[in-house]
């Protein structure tokens, strides 16, 4: 693994608190795009003393709302490898997750293989394949068993709902989560050729009667709770020395 600084990339404040708050961070000055697009980025050390960079998509300039979706994600993403040069890129946050999988609210998945879309769909010819996109990531099946991890595919989309459409592409591509900025964040990273872990705590169940919004706000304290306690453990085994060999 390249030498550069373990980077975590969050969209919302509330899925970074509860981390930063365990750690001690300090917020660094914004430099080149950062300040327009809103981008917040801390330096320091998580709980246990290990070193990490944290950066958050912050509030929409305009809207004043946390930058979700992918383009935010993907320029903060791009930001990042610019500045910092990462050894790992870990893009953590809150999801759907699906019933159908066996996904319970408040599970917290690593993604496996590849980040892909949902709701890219080209039915030209040459251009399917680029739209649901496929982009590796640094699945680590064995960092799941240790920290006792879920792992499954991870779809992206650009919308909190789901329509038949994004349902039945969903299934197609044997999703167990559902997001707004990874696939965006990895289609960087495979082109930078940066590492990116994927790690998702599950809010709501996409193929549930309730409304996902409803859930979402119901499940998002306890899921970032969640979240933290699996980052901790994460960035912990992360910079633990490579054994030889």
């Amino acid at each position: 693994m390249k030498v550069g600084p373990l980077v975590v990339q969050v969209a919302m404040a509330g899925e970074a608190r509860p981390f930063l708050q365990r750690g001690d961070f300090r917020r660094l000055l914004a430099e080149g795009s950062e300040e327009a697009f809103g981008f917040e980025i801390y330096e320091g050390r998580a709980e246990g003393g290990h070193p990490v960079i944290v950066a958050v998509a912050g509030l929409d300039p305009r809207f004043g709302v946390d930058s979700i979706g992918t383009i935010p994600a993907a320029l903060l993403t791009q930001r990042l490898i610019d500045r910092f040069a990462p050894r790992l890129l870990v893009n953590a946050g809150t999801a759907g997750g699906f019933e159908r999988q066996g996904g319970r609210i408040g599970d917290v998945y690593l993604g496996d293989e590849a980040a892909v879309f949902h709701d890219r769909r080209i039915p030209l010819d040459g251009f399917r394949a680029m739209g649901a996109g496929h982009y590796p990531l640094h699945a680590s099946k064995a960092l799941a068993d240790a920290l006792s991890l879920r792992v499954g595919i991870v779809s992206t989309g650009d919308s909190l709902d789901c329509s038949v459409e994004d349902h039945a592409q969903l299934s197609a591509l044997s999703a167990s989560v559902k997001d707004m900025e990874a696939a965006a964040i990895a289609y960087v990273c495979e082109r930078r050729g940066v590492p990116l872990l994927l790690v998702k705590a599950i809010t709501d169940i996409v193929d549930h009667e309730a409304e996902t919004a409803a859930q979402f706000l119901q499940n998002y304290g306890m899921a970032v709770a969640r979240l933290a306690d699996a980052l901790v453990a994460i960035v912990a085994r992360l910079s633990l020395p490579e054994e030889p060999g």
